[in-house]
């Protein structure tokens, strides 16, 4: 694995567990990657705070690509590198097309997910699974004004996480962010489009740290599962999608891991660290 310089990762249902905890042999790979001064890049929807503290801590990890590419941060600085925002102007003409629906409209700034307090009840009603909803809800920071009132007094906003009660409020969703030519939207679960900047990507970020690095982008490998990821796994020198990945997202990949529970980062890996 020397050619390898570094390791990008996502993080729910790839390098984690379904449970969210770290499987044995990724944690042991962590070891081995700080010997071996290969550095091993988170690249999540979550702000930088969410990564697991024992990944922010470890020695391979120097750097975090955080709201779906929207942030490529240092942590050595402890500083953001570069930002990718969504304009204010685009999150108020969508909050203005669909904030009448049934809908959460989370906005992501400031190492936070702020989110409406006269809409966080929605949290019991979208179809979401019993873990993942007390995961959303543990980690959403409730305001009482609406996003839009809330811009002026907040950073940049990275990411818009966007869940919905019913299919016609899914409609209305997608036809109001595809109406804004500068926003993109992924869907990560059955209820929720994820909306940012049309340059902020993982396989974006990928790019753009390995510029900065002076790494050559055929150095990398990418491991994901879901559409979110896709850009960065068509990016990378080599990517690889987790056996529990999604069907259209595995037919995208050079090569499959085994599945996440069962640590296949580290079960992939094993023959380059040979």
């Amino acid at each position: 694995m020397s050619e390898v310089r570094a390791v990008f990762v996502d993080l729910d249902d790839t390098f984690l567990a379904p449970d969210k905890s770290i499987p044995a042999p990724n944690l042991r790979l962590m070891d081995e990657l700080a010997a071996r001064g290969i550095e091993l890049v988170p690249c999540t929807g979550r702000h930088v705070g969410g990564v697991p503290q024992t990944m922010l801590e470890h020695p391979c990890v120097r750097h975090v690509v955080a709201s779906n590419g929207g942030i490529v941060h240092d942590l050595g600085s402890s500083r953001d590198m570069r930002v990718v925002a969504i304009p204010t102007a685009d999150i108020m003409a969508l909050y203005e097309r669909i904030g009448g629906w049934p809908i959460l409209f989370d906005a992501f700034a400031d190492g936070k997910a702020y989110t409406e307090q006269a809409r966080f009840g929605l949290f019991d009603e979208i179809d979401v699974a019993p873990g993942l909803r007390a995961y959303l809800k543990a980690g959403r920071t409730p305001v009482e004004t609406t996003i839009p009132q809330l811009l002026p007094s907040i950073g940049p906003v990275t990411k818009l996480s966007i869940f919905f009660v019913d299919e016609e409020a899914a409609r209305a969703c997608r036809e109001g962010i595809s109406a804004l030519p500068d926003l993109y939207y992924v869907q990560t679960s059955a209820a929720n489009y994820e909306t940012m900047n049309r340059h902020a990507t993982k396989g974006d970020a990928l790019k753009w740290l390995c510029g900065a690095m002076g790494w050559d982008v055929s150095q990398t490998v990418a491991f994901g599962d879901n559409n979110n990821d896709v850009t960065m796994i068509e990016a990378a020198g080599d990517g690889v999608v987790m056996e529990n990945g999604e069907p259209q997202v595995k037919a995208l990949a050079n090569h499959i891991a085994p599945p996440a529970a069962e640590g296949g980062v580290a079960r992939y890996l094993q023959h380059l660290l040979a």
